[in-house]
């Protein structure tokens, strides 16, 4: 019995047929977010999974799958990130993390002013109809 022959191109299967992409080449996808899951990167994760930074970005345009694992990689990164910053500030505190928690969760860390514009309106109003105020008439 013959052993089968190594293929004449590593593109081509043990029959001579070209291979799909997919078989050619292990998925990018899964060490990119891995490596973006640990890191909250998209450069070092891109790096480490062998692509252009913009790679990622055209496949979470094509790829709905990927786009949401995508979002769910930058969740658990934040999450990392806020279990730290909340480590750090039972031991110190860290003016960086804030900033990056600002960054990431604005709804939840960020400063936050309210004015109500018509009791401001009104206030101003009452101000410049005073005797002895600067409005022009």
């Amino acid at each position: 019995m013959a052993e089968p022959r190594p293929p004449a191109s590593p593109h081509l299967g043990d029959r001579g047929r070209p291979q799909p992409a997919s078989v050619r080449r292990p998925d990018w996808a899964v060490r990119f977010l891995e490596v973006f899951t640990a890191t909250g990167n998209v450069r070092l994760a891109a790096s480490a999974a062998g692509v252009s930074r913009d790679a990622p970005y055209k496949r979470a345009r094509r790829s709905p799958r990927f786009a949401e694992r995508w979002t769910t990689a930058r969740e658990e990164a934040i999450d990392t990130l806020e279990a730290e910053a909340r480590r750090r500030a039972l031991t110190g505190s860290d003016a960086l993390l804030i900033f990056l928690l600002r960054a990431h969760r604005p709804e939840r860390y960020r400063e936050t002013v309210r004015i109500d514009l018509r009791a401001e309106a009104t206030r101003i109003a009452d101000t410049s109809t005073e005797p002895g105020s600067n409005a022009r008439c």
